[in-house]
């Protein structure tokens, strides 16, 4: 069985034997709109894609400003902080990393980080796989955190995934079966409460649909989301945020929000990505309803 057919064919062995051995797609549609204690708003920006060129410290700025005039009461980074750490020297990667770091110190709120493929280090170059910032170490060092975890807040449970998986000097966007038992295990253990997920690449998105060039395979979602899907639709999951797109979308399916965020940086702070500008994601979450609203930084790109 080729690797891919692996993704999608083996994924949730262990969610199959918790939904009785089938998929529990139609057997729960409802979500809880009571265990949530009161109403608050969080920041999701993602795709910030910060450097030293194109203004792109002065627009990440910008975004900053614009969530601690908010009343958001923590943030979250839905990965690609950087960009780009894949293709580029060691001193570039860490230059990148130390601007987004300084960027966030302004934040006057708790911030929890998603990696994104842009964040992982080196893998398109000659940078040995032993260096201590290979791959997602630098990522785990920079922010402290693993590439996946939950935590929460008042009430509602949050869960990050990690949805780029390498394979030597590639990758793709995966979640990978250790990482889908957990993610089972959690919601699971937490069964009864609301949940929003955190995903850098969509699991569900039009993203394919609105205009050339929008199908091309760099937008492509988890490969293996049929799979992972029916288990957030089985337990008590209220929201899913993604990025990577860099699009502001949200599509509505089985009691379930998938909320793409836009990006920090629009079209790669090139002006606008498939008409979103620049922006942050506002979430605000009452008693396991929850509402977007998408805010312009009001960037001036250098070419747009």
């Amino acid at each position: 069985m080729n690797r891919r057919n692996f993704l999608r064919g083996s994924g949730l062995a262990a969610a199959g034997c918790a939904l009785g051995g089938k998929r529990a797609r139609a057997q729960k549609t409802g979500r809880l709109t009571a265990l949530s204690s009161g109403s608050f708003t969080f920041a999701f920006f993602t795709d910030v894609h910060i450097e030293p060129e194109m203004d792109a410290p002065q627009g990440t700025e910008l975004a900053m400003e614009v969530i601690n005039a908010s009343d958001a009461e923590f943030a979250i980074c839905g990965g690609d902080h950087v960009f780009d750490a894949l293709k580029v020297h060691k001193d570039r990667i860490l230059e990148q990393y130390e601007l987004y770091a300084e960027a966030e110190k302004t934040l006057r709120m708790p911030v929890w980080h998603v990696l994104g493929n842009h964040d992982v280090a080196g893998l398109e170059t000659g940078m040995s796989s032993h260096d201590v910032i290979f791959g997602k170490a630098l990522f785990r060092q920079v922010f402290n955190t693993p590439t996946y975890y939950s935590f929460q807040h008042k009430g509602v449970n949050f869960i990050v995934l990690d949805s780029i998986m390498v394979k030597g000097r590639d990758w793709e966007p995966a979640i990978d079966i250790t990482q889908a038992a957990w993610l089972e295990r959690v919601l699971i253990a937490t069964k009864g409460t609301p949940s929003i997920v955190i995903s850098h690449v969509p699991l569900a998105t039009s993203m394919a649909s609105y205009g050339p060039g929008s199908n091309s395979k760099v937008y492509e979602p988890v490969l293996n989301a049929s799979y992972i899907i029916p288990m957030l639709e089985y337990y008590d999951v209220i929201a899913l945020l993604q990025g990577h797109t860099h699009i502001s979308e949200t599509v509505h399916r089985m009691g379930i929000h998938y909320v793409t965020g836009g990006a920090v940086c629009g079209n790669w702070w090139k002006g606008a990505q498939f008409g979103d500008r620049e922006g942050v994601t506002f979430v605000t979450v009452d008693n396991g309803s929850v509402t977007t609203n998408y805010v312009p930084t009001g960037f001036l790109s250098t070419e747009g």
